[in-house]
């Protein structure tokens, strides 16, 4: 069994054997602190390096990561990008200097084995320019073919240069030094022209202020000078008031302003008025590790020690976006042989665990205060956690990992291992212990001297491995607790295995990997390793060893260590952990960046894994592509082509699997698709305006010209504009590629204009397979016609009564009658009665024309085509059956069955195309609507009828396609999309509620609900709304429903109506159940509630309303909730001589209802009487 869940679960990939050009990603931060930063000259991008030894290329434009570099085996001391902003150089700790491609990624030159470490480096046009730990400058010509090309630049000059500066158009250079002067050399002559001690320590950071010719040093000491190069004077001496010394100094000239980085982490803003330095604020974070200003100094960048990093509006001190870091670094991992479920354990004491099968974020919360140094699965499921903290933990499975119960040991755990149904601890004490997890009894095995390093128990439980710091090993014969010492002396021991024979034994330390026998505990081979071994194991069946080291170098050996077999490049994070398992050639590995790999035995290349965004987020992804994430996720990932940010949408429809993991788990044959790195590019693309005309030109990049596409204000107007392509033959080809050029009048898309803002005219050009587009081009266009007074339209569609009887509903019609005469009323209150328009189509409507056929309703889309102008709004609700249907080329589509429809079945496709609209068909509709605020609730369904039931079902035959489809029609119109969807898909109407679900919610919403300003009905609030409400409703009969909610990429919500008391108590709701609001409580002398009795009855009032058995509460806990029914909890408390005195009073719109008092000595007992009488209240009325 587990097996089958570990090997299905994450037979997972990123990339397959053959790399592909298109990744999906999402945006991560460091791991750990930001150790250099960069930005470019246009402000286009931002370049990082971390402790984690990778450098991030961040696009600003988008707030989004492009990739990420594994850059230098230990740490990067610098990084600089070019001027062109296509290359990077950085700087590492190894004693080397790499250029690499912005666009790629790729290393494209290297300095290797230099003497000394780099401490700066810098472009100066095709040279790079760069100072070593000894203060000498080194050019280097990277792109020449001569091997020798670094030259010692100040050779003959000055010497201990910790920083220089050369200016612009001058053979001139300024340098600052390790003993505080500051000089300026001409680099022609080599002849020392100016020098000024202007500090006692290492100058750390030199700008050069053009306009005012002044220079700006500051120093470890804390000191700032000024200096005066034009008059050779020092206009100003500072000290820092943090009193530590200066990191560094960036200055934008078109702002004005100097920010000083300071060793105590804070970061402070200067300016130069009336000749001299003067501060402006601190900023008011500290913490700041780095900073950079892009040519014009309009962008800023802050980086931070905890790895974030924040872009700013340096003119204004704004805040324009910001990148988080991973906070914490991952230490174990397990897997449950029970249910599947995954839990990773960290250096803070946190576990992250997925629930297996689940959609839903990870579980993640504080286990322990201090790193988790043990994680196991018992065999009843539960999971079992040990700290440093000196506790151990078992956390319930059956009640989502709440903790069942815990242990606290006299001392730190640093080490823990399993053995059988008990746990092997090491403490601080270095006293080894049995801990029997049942009845936390301890039984000590061992006590040292010296510190115990790591340990490890025989399978057969007849040995303990013991690793001591003073560099020995002992075996301890737990049948007769006898130590005996073997011949191993490396340093540092992290990781000892024994093979699952229990003839070898493997040791990995500082420095070496050693093999031995375990008869006589014989050295059989020792292996030098450049770095600590972290993790080093056996394969099941002990053919390999597997060996993690510090440095993410991942290796794999015959079981003898004779040679190495692979070494797995793809591989740059510290393995925290490997393991294999039988019948399948993989190995998993734990990364500290809580990444999970898999890797093939048999060849050097990762399969896949699964990935986190460093909080609850995750994704995996199948070799093929096909991925699924966490819900919270989605709209985080995104895909990359060399510089080019791809929205998910593009290949969401042909890669997206909802449930991915469940169908891997159970073994469910997937969908065929094209493998990710087989998808070609799509053209390149340039967009401007001619006169009254859009200039296109589109150049194929290898997959080719396919479909090209406008877009205005978000919604698409055109999807092939081939008609308006050019006939110029010189234009066919550039470089052999082929190339083409559109002429598109403006007045052709001009329909959709408003002229209250600047218009979007958006192109996406796709490739030939029509696979993949790009994220479009933009430019502005200002309409100059008056603004039309928008007006509100809606087509209102419900279908109970079919041709057959089989499909007929209950409350279809209904649901559609309440909403129209709704939104009829309240879009009136808001635009006007005179401004309202709503069609309804309904199987009760006596006039032909309203009867809910496919070409009544296609009618309607027509006429309001012909009356819409884009500043109107668009509202459309549909209630009946729907379908989901996928087709033999791998295409699906959603239907709609309109009231002609006898059953179910859509197979045939005359009937499709008579009585069923398509969710392509509604897409074309919508398009030609010139709107953009366009909102789009869907209560669809597919079921029998239960006529004598409390429950008629709404059933969506296939939720992945469901959901695919929907995905598809949301991003291509830009509508705001509700659809009743569920989590056992199927969407319900209730006798309880007199309506559907949905429609129950959207109406309660209007009456009770938190409305904007409490008044206004905004789209995006009501949409939430019915998200997190109609799952409680159904919960009150046993069901379960979750509508699914899309929103337009980038678009802001607006109001669609304004409720007046007038138009709620028009709104009639079936269910008598009383809504009680937020409590008010206070302390009857301060006023104040310091107990916090409100907050603790909420949260009880809500576990009430919410728990399983919900069904028997006589009331609903709504914090927001207003209007008729709606009651409120008041009172006031003191301190008496019998414990807490509270007065509770229950209110119905200001009128008292019922009121009681009780006194407790136990705050629980008290609160939990409150809750007992307020029930016991709403059942007796």
């Amino acid at each position: 069994m587990r097996l089958v869940i570990c090997i299905s679960l994450f037979f997972c990939i990123q990339t397959t054997y053959a790399q592909s050009d298109i990744t999906l990603t999402f945006s991560q931060g460091h791991l750990g602190g930001v150790t250099a930063l960069d930005i470019s000259n246009n402000g286009n991008v931002v370049v990082s390096a971390g402790e984690d030894r990778l450098i991030k290329i961040w696009d600003v434009g988008q707030e989004r990561l492009l990739r990420s570099i594994y850059a230098h085996d230990i740490g990067i001391t610098d990084v600089s990008i070019s001027k062109n902003s296509k290359y990077i150089v950085s700087s590492g700790l190894d004693h080397t200097i790499k250029i690499w491609s912005v666009d790629n990624g790729e290393l494209l030159a290297k300095l290797t084995q230099l003497q000394e470490t780099v401490q700066e480096v810098r472009f100066d046009n095709r040279k790079v320019i760069y100072i070593n730990s000894i203060g000498d400058i080194f050019h280097w010509d990277w792109d020449s073919d001569n091997e020798n090309s670094a030259y010692h630049w100040n050779k003959g000059m000055a010497n201990g240069i910790s920083r220089f500066i050369p200016m612009n158009n001058s053979n001139n250079v300024f340098i600052g030094n390790f003993k505080g002067e500051v000089q300026l050399w001409n680099t022609s002559s080599k002849k020392l022209k100016k020098s000024h001690q202007l500090h006692s320590d290492w100058v750390s950071g030199m700008v050069y202020i053009k306009s005012y010719k002044y220079l700006v040093s500051g120093s470890w000491d804390g000191s700032l000078a000024v200096w005066d190069v034009q008059n050779d004077s020092i206009l100003q001496k500072i000290n820092l008031k943090d009193a530590s010394g200066i990191k560094d100094l960036c200055y934008s000239e078109e702002n004005n302003m100097l920010i000083i980085t300071s060793m105590g982490n804070h970061a402070y803003y200067y300016q130069i008025s009336e000749g001299n330095l003067k501060q402006l604020s601190r900023f008011k974070r500290s913490g700041v590790s780095d900073t950079a200003f892009n040519a014009n100094g309009e962008i800023g960048v802050i980086s931070y020690l905890n790895g974030e990093i924040e872009m700013w509006d340096v003119k204004n001190i704004k805040l324009l976006s910001s990148w988080k870091p991973i906070t914490s670094s991952a230490k174990r991992f397990n897997i449950s042989s029970t249910s599947g479920d995954i839990a990773v354990a960290s250096n803070l004491g946190e576990i992250k665990l997925w629930e297996f099968g689940s959609r839903s974020d990870l579980i993640n919360w504080k286990a322990h205060t201090n790193e988790i140094v043990g994680l196991d699965y018992l065999a009843n499921g539960n999971l079992v956690s040990c700290s440093t903290d000196s506790t151990i933990k078992i956390w319930n499975k059956n009640n989502h990992y709440t903790l069942l119960n815990s242990f606290h040991h006299e001392a730190a755990i640093h080490s823990a291992v399993m053995i059988g149904n008990n746990m092997l601890i090491a403490d601080e004490h270095e006293d080894v212990f049995i801990v029997d997890l049942k009845n936390w009894s301890l039984e000590k095995i061992y006590s040292s001297y010296n510190k115990i390093m790591s340990i490890c128990v025989k399978d057969d439980f007849s040995e303990v491995v013991l690793a001591f710091n003073n560099r020995k090993i002992g075996v301890l014969n737990l049948n007769n607790r006898q130590l005996s010492y073997i011949p191993v002396t490396d340093w540092t021991i992290k990781s000892i295995k024994y093979n699952h024979k229990g003839d070898r034994l493997l040791i990995g330390g500082k420095h070496q990997l050693n093999l031995l026998e375990t008869e006589n505990f014989t050295v059989l081979k020792t292996l030098d390793v450049a770095s600590q071994v972290l993790d080093a194991t056996f394969s099941i069946d002990d053919e390999y060893i597997l060996v993690g080291e510090e440095n993410g170098k991942l290796r794999s050996f015959k079981n003898d260590l004779s040679d190495e077999i692979y070494q797995y490049h793809q591989n740059h994070n510290n393995i925290e952990q490997v393991i294999d398992f039988p019948g399948k050639d993989v190995f998993i590995t734990l990364s500290n960046n809580f990444s999970i790999h898999i890797w093939d035995l048999t060849s050097p290349n990762k399969y896949g894994g699964v990935y986190t965004n460093g909080e609850s987020g995750w994704m995996v992804e199948h070799y093929s592509g096909l991925f699924d994430a966490s819900e919270s996720n989605m709209d985080d990932l995104y895909y990359v082509a060399d510089r080019e940010i791809i929205d998910i949408s593009q290949l969401q429809n042909m890669y997206w699997e909802p449930g991915l993991g469940v169908k891997l788990f159970k073994g469910d044959a997937l969908r065929e698709v094209p493998l990710l790195n087989s998808i070609s590019l799509f053209p390149q693309a340039s967009l401007h305006k001619r006169g009254n005309k859009l200039v296109i030109d589109v150049i194929d990049r290898g997959g080719g010209i396919g479909k090209v596409g406008i877009l205005v204000n978000g919604k698409e107007v055109m999807d092939d504009i081939s008609d308006y392509k050019t006939t110029i033959k010189q234009l066919s080809f550039i470089n052999g590629k082929q190339k083409e050029r559109y002429l598109v009048p403006i007045d052709s898309i001009g329909y959709l204009f408003t002229s209250d803002h600047l218009n979007d005219i958006t192109v996406i050009v796709e490739n030939n397979e029509g696979t993949l587009n790009g994220r479009g081009l933009t430019i502005k266009h200002r309409d100059n016609s008056t603004t039309a007074i928008p007006n509100f339209y809606g087509i209102v569609i419900g279908v109970s009564d079919y041709r057959g009887t089989t499909l007929d509903l209950k409350y279809a019609t209904k649901d559609a009658i309440s909403i129209s005469n709704t939104i009829q009323k309240s879009a009136g209150e808001l635009f006007g009665e005179n401004k309202v328009t709503i069609e309804t189509f309904t199987t009760d409507a006596e006039n032909e024309q309203y009867q809910p056929t496919k070409q009544n309703i296609k009618n309607s889309f027509d006429s309001l085509s012909t009356l819409m102008t884009p500043s109107d709004v668009l509202f459309i609700f549909m209630a009946g059956h729907g379908m989901s249907k996928k087709f033999k080329d791998g295409e699906e589509d959603f239907f709609f069955l309109t009231k002609d429809m006898i059953t179910a079945d859509i197979d045939d496709q005359e009937i499709r195309e008579k009585y069923c609209i398509s969710g392509k068909e509604w897409l074309d509709w919508m398009k030609k609507m010139p709107v953009t605020r366009q909102v789009f609730i869907m209560d669809a369904c597919n079921a029998g009828q239960f006529a004598e039931t409390i429950l008629a079902v709404r059933n969506i035959d296939d939720e992945s396609v469901r959901l695919r489809a929907l995905e598809r029609v949301r991003n291509r119109s830009g509508m705001y999309l509700l659809a009743g969807a569920s989590a056992d898909k199927l969407s319900y109407e209730s006798s309880l509620y007199g309506q559907g679900l949905l429609t129950y919610a959207i109406l309660d919403y209007f009456k009770t609900g938190n409305l904007r300003k409490g008044e206004f009905v905004d789209v995006q609030m009501l949409f939430g709304n019915a998200v997190d409400e109609v799952p409680r409703l159904a919960e009150r009969f046993g069901a379960s429903q979750q509508p699914e909610m899309r929103i337009p990429n980038g678009g802001d919500s607006f109001d669609i109506g304004r409720v007046t008391e007038i138009v709620k108590d028009q709104i009639r709701l079936n269910s008598n159940l009383p809504r009680i609001r937020y409590t008010q409580f206070e302390e009857e002398t301060t006023w104040l509630d310091n107990l916090e009795i409100s907050q603790k009855i909420n949260k009880r009032l809500l576990a009430k309303s919410e728990s399983q058995n919900n069904r028997n509460t006589p009331f609903i806990f709504s914090p927001y909730a207003q209007g008729d029914n709606v009651y409120q909890l008041k009172g006031k408390y003191s301190q008496v001589e019998e414990g807490v005195q509270l007065t509770v009073r229950l209110l119905e719109n200001q009128q008292l209802k019922h009121e009681f008092e009780i006194t407790d000595q136990d705050e629980q007992k008290l609160l939990d009487s409150v809750i007992f009488e307020i029930v016991s209240y709403f059942k007796s009325i």
